[in-house]
């Protein structure tokens, strides 16, 4: 059996493995033909795992994060009751041989999961590290208390949205991507999401319960905005959402955001609000009181071909 079957099967009975990480999104976002996984095995049993999505450019072998996935990284099965001090070693032990076991690569770039916060192996073999932020709320049991803690505006758009609209979920995926795409149209961008990924996704998710769409309407019949939430063993995740340009001003995505992580609340899991580092959507998500998560991005470039074309690039972006 190769290491992508091995994988496979972990991925049946390990449903703490981030959903982004599960083989069957991978399927999806990245294509079944174009990631596979590096592994640690001891006594028969996978102990870590690093997928990983790899593509084609011009001759460069490319490593990368595949569309829609926030994130992916190394899964790591850590011995019970483990100190802290041995932790360290055995990560050093085991990050080494995932990376070893990496087929040979022009290109690297991951988003690591925000709960790894070592990559000093990584470090030691040549990769370079960088900081994006999300932000979660990590205990979502007593919603009286995260509501007290929302910032004040955030409480008061979500009672204005409240006497003006109603909460509906909904199951139709086209009706979602047409708001989704108003929030591009409006900043004059291409979605760089076609439909039929959206909807792939949608129908894997919704055959293992693994997903809710939510949408803000008036009495008129006018969506507000909507939202598309995905959650797995840990966490749920806000990855998608659109507004109404003409009607941004009624609170409905506070509303919806707040109907979802009640939802998290319900199945006792954390909400991760899948951050941005664009200022705005920082400040909107840090008014619901969430604890702001640093996630690595790490990656390494090889050879010196590469390595000059990617210089030049970034000069080129300096001159326009």
């Amino acid at each position: 059996m190769d290491n992508k079957s091995k994988y496979r099967e972990l991925c049946k009975t390990n449903f703490d493995i981030p959903i982004f990480s599960m083989d069957w999104w991978l399927d999806i976002t990245a294509g079944e033909r174009n990631w596979d996984v590096s592994i640690v095995e001891r006594n028969d049993e996978i102990i870590a795992s690093l997928p990983y999505y790899i593509t084609k450019k011009y001759f460069f072998n490319m490593i990368n994060m595949p569309k829609l996935t926030p994130s992916m990284g190394v899964w790591i099965k850590y011995p019970s009751q483990q100190k802290y001090t041995t932790k360290l070693s055995y990560e050093k032990e085991i990050f080494q041989a995932l990376i070893e076991n990496l087929p040979q690569f022009d290109f690297f770039y991951q988003h690591f999961h925000w709960s790894i916060t070592n990559w000093m192996p990584f470090h030691w073999q040549g990769f370079k590290q960088s900081t994006d932020y999300t932000y979660v709320l990590e205990n979502t049991q007593n919603l009286e208390l995260l509501f007290s803690d929302f910032r004040e505006n955030i409480r008061r758009e979500i009672r204005k949205a409240e006497k003006l609209l109603k909460v509906v979920e909904e199951e139709d995926v086209e009706r979602f991507y047409q708001i989704h795409k108003k929030t591009f149209d409006r900043q004059q961008m291409s979605n760089p999401y076609k439909f039929e990924l959206i909807k792939q996704i949608d129908e894997a998710c919704r055959a293992r319960n693994c997903r809710k769409m939510w949408f803000a309407i008036d009495d008129i019949g006018q969506v507000h905005s909507a939202i598309y939430v995905v959650w797995d063993e840990q966490s749920a995740y806000y990855i998608m959402g659109g507004a109404d340009p003409l009607l941004r001003t009624s609170g409905a995505t506070s509303l919806l955001l707040w109907t979802a992580i009640k939802e998290a609340s319900r199945q006792g899991k954390q909400f991760d609000f899948v951050g941005s580092m664009f200022e705005p959507i920082d400040r909107f998500f840090r008014g619901f009181g969430a604890v702001q998560k640093p996630y690595l991005q790490i990656s390494k470039t090889n050879g010196k071909l590469i390595k000059s074309s990617f210089w030049i690039k970034e000069g080129l972006k300096l001159l326009r």
